[in-house]
């Protein structure tokens, strides 16, 4: 049953067409757009604002509210790391609000599905297909011609996310969006050693060992003269705001909370998914080694204590 239900809505996406469907769950987060507008009591944290149209989680409400509230000059982003873009954190923002937009993919076929997309040609979108590295990142941006100052900058590439946004110096996003790895834990400022060759799966066959820890972007966000706003509720990308903009919505937010990840991505040695959650996770890869970004010195998950703080735990 379940086999025929995936060949009907095959058939029925062939016949009508994706964008027939774009546009009607672009026309319900539009009305949720216009919902946001008529807050006006400080939230209670991000989670309040999420809603999803293009985005996995609720970023598309985060991030439409903060450009609402935030004085933007240069409305333009970039998203490192956007698959086929069906499924994004600035589709949303392109469309609802028509920034000028860059991609970064280095995968040359979900690039050639993007360039199929109207959506490529009915807004200023460029698309970049190269694998980004800390030699390469600045020079990307530089032969882009970017602006120092741009909009947003959303980055997950499941991979070096921490050294590819600690090496970023030729522009300075005023809101900057990662993917942090929960597993990690909410103590530790670690990440993924740096190789420009780094394949998830590779690197660790439970899928759970990648990117970097939040404390990891905290700490380096905070030299690069970012401020933490806190994560979406799935525990799965974190906000930071220059502090020059955080006068805008500094009494708008009442507190910037972190929330730990329920997600059970975990993938057994034959790369099934076995569904493993909260510190079972962390268990699960205590004999990888990771950077301590504040000392730089390479560790072994198994010999730290305390990776998770109390509110991080909970049952399975």
């Amino acid at each position: 049953m379940q086999f025929i239900k995936k060949i009907i809505k095959k058939i029925l996406l062939i016949a009508i067409g994706y964008e027939f469907f774009e546009k009607k769950i672009f026309l319900e987060g539009t009305k949720f757009a216009f919902l946001q507008k008529k807050i006006t009591q400080p939230i209670k944290d991000l989670s309040d604002l999420e809603f999803s149209v293009f985005s996995q989680w609720g970023d598309d409400g985060i991030i439409n509210w903060l450009t609402e509230k935030i004085p933007i000059r240069n409305r333009i982003f970039v998203e490192i790391g956007t698959e086929d873009y069906k499924e994004s954190n600035t589709r949303f923002l392109l469309k609802h609000k028509n920034w000028k937009g860059y991609l970064i993919e280095s995968n040359h076929l979900l690039v050639k599905k993007i360039y199929k997309q109207s959506i490529v040609w009915k807004h200023d979108l460029e698309i970049i297909n190269t694998k980004v590295q800390k030699n390469n990142i600045n020079e990307i941006f530089k032969n882009l011609r970017l602006r120092k100052e741009i909009g947003l900058l959303s980055l997950d590439i499941d991979s070096n996310d921490y050294w590819i946004w600690k090496e970023i110096d030729i522009i300075k996003p005023i809101i900057f969006v990662c993917e942090f790895n929960s597993t990690f834990g909410d103590k530790k400022a670690i990440s993924v050693p740096y190789d420009k060759n780094f394949e998830r799966k590779k690197f660790h066959y439970s899928n759970l060992a990648f990117g970097a820890s939040l404390e990891a972007f905290k700490f380096i966000c905070k030299k690069k003269n970012y401020i933490f706003l806190g994560t979406n509720s799935s525990g799965v990308n974190a906000y930071f705001l220059h502090k020059n903009y955080f006068k805008f919505i500094k009494k708008k937010i009442k507190k910037f909370v972190s929330f730990p990840s329920r997600i059970r991505e975990s993938r057994d040695k034959n790369f099934k998914k076995s569904f493993i959650g909260n510190t079972n996770r962390f268990n699960k890869i205590k004999g990888v080694k990771v950077v301590d970004v504040k000392s730089g010195n390479l560790i072994k998950l198994g010999t730290v204590n305390e990776f998770y703080s109390d509110k991080w735990k909970f049952k399975n």
